[in-house]
């Protein structure tokens, strides 16, 4: 989901991605099972559940066994929300993941393809924000199609602060956003190419309300935006949420219009390019340039903003923005590695302002541990110094949504 989709709503969106990321994050493929067993086969004994928890290769933890063969059914999984914006939080999810076919979960292969997966979530958070909600994702004829739908319901308290230079620059002001959204989205692969491309049709009706702390209540706005995409992806990874090595791009063209139902007419074009690299056996590299840029009658709170570790969300935004952010690291050993990043970003009436712009960088350190290693799943936390402070980020996957 991009931030113009439903910036209020990324809270729960990643709560439900988080849940998809440890139960199959970058698990997509393991043949499916014969129906039939030949008279004189065997059929293995299933391990117990501390054996799953081992890898057979090193004996160290790790949980590609049990993620390999307990991916059919219901899992619950605990949510662990690390954004300062909303003060942190803490929730629960259950992801079904339904069988998968023959050309699914095969690990090891580069550009796997997921199962089908449905989840349903909900969390609290530290400043008594909260949501809930669930989606589903689906792909057919080996990856030539997807479909992905997701929908809840959320009150999200939230700071604004204006763009840059404004009056609550420094001080924010204090505002709540209820409602509900549904985002659906169907792409289509191009050839026998990875470029993917098609339509996302996001539906967001909320009431938005500001806390002044006056002795009256301000009234509540009820709003209703509707947008239209065109969303175009290539994808070329060796790990869909933790790659080592590829490349990725993703351009996405909206409008919102009156005529769709929305309260409000305005464009948007949002871009991602991330590049991952592997040197020698230890040493990885990686690289992102996101951004997006608007014209006419945006909502406040879905305006582009400076999405970095260090910088809470919606705290740096404009009618367009952009972050650029490097990462290294070493691989200590085959499980354990350390990385270090640094980033910058910068908002501006348009692109053509941002050169002269100020920027907002980050920087910090970070640990991953490999726990899925036929998977390529890592799990590890980052520490980011941003303008105005240091935050602790839980990262499952990439660092970079």
């Amino acid at each position: 989901m991009t931030a113009r989709g439903s910036q209020f709503c990324a809270v729960w969106i990643l709560s439900v991605l988080l849940a998809t990321t440890l139960m199959a994050q970058e698990v997509e493929s393991a043949p499916e099972a014969e129906s039939v067993q030949a008279a004189d086969e065997t059929v293995p004994e299933k391990k117990g559940f501390l054996a799953q928890m081992k890898d057979p290769e090193d004996g160290k933890f790790d949980i590609s066994q049990y993620l390999l063969d307990n991916l059919v059914g219901f899992l619950p999984v605990p949510l662990i929300i690390t954004e300062p914006a909303v003060d942190n939080g803490l929730g629960l999810a259950g992801a079904f993941f339904h069988k998968p076919k023959a050309d699914q979960m095969q690990p090891g292969n580069k550009n796997m393809i997921l199962p089908n997966i449905s989840a349903v979530a909900a969390a609290y958070t530290g400043n008594e924000s909260w949501f809930v909600g669930g989606g589903h994702l689906r792909n057919w004829s080996k990856d030539r199609y997807r479909y992905e739908v997701m929908g809840g319901y959320a009150n999200i308290n939230l700071d604004w602060y204006g763009s840059d230079g404004g009056p609550t620059e420094n001080t924010g002001l204090r505002f709540n956003v209820e409602g509900a959204m549904l985002d659906q989205k169907f792409l289509v692969r191009i050839g026998d190419s990875r470029w993917y491309m098609g339509p996302d049709l996001r539906i967001l009706n909320s009431d938005v309300s500001f806390d002044l702390g006056l002795p009256v209540d301000l009234p509540t706005v009820e709003n209703s935006v509707v947008t239209l995409s065109l969303v175009t992806i290539y994808e070329n990874l060796d790990f869909k949420l933790s790659p080592r090595s590829g490349l990725q791009l993703e351009f996405d063209g909206s409008v919102s219009r009156e005529a769709i139902g929305s309260d409000f007419d305005y464009e948007q074009l949002s871009w991602k390019a991330r590049q991952f690299f592997e040197f020698g056996d230890k040493y990885f590299f990686s690289w992102r340039l996101d951004g997006s840029t608007t014209s006419g009658d945006v909502p406040f709170y879905l305006e582009p903003f400076v999405e970095l570790e260090g910088i809470p969300a919606m705290r740096y935004q404009g009618p367009t923005a952009a972050t650029a952010e490097i990462r290294g690291g070493v691989d200590l050993t085959r499980r354990w590695s350390l990385l270090g990043f640094v980033g910058s970003g910068r908002t501006g009436d348009s692109v053509s302002d941002l050169s002269s712009s100020e920027s907002h960088s980050a920087y910090g350190v970070g640990f991953r541990y490999l726990m899925a290693r036929r998977l390529g799943l890592r799990l590890g936390l980052d520490v980011a110094k941003g303008p105005e402070d240091t935050y602790v980020y839980l990262i499952v996957g990439s660092a970079w949504r």
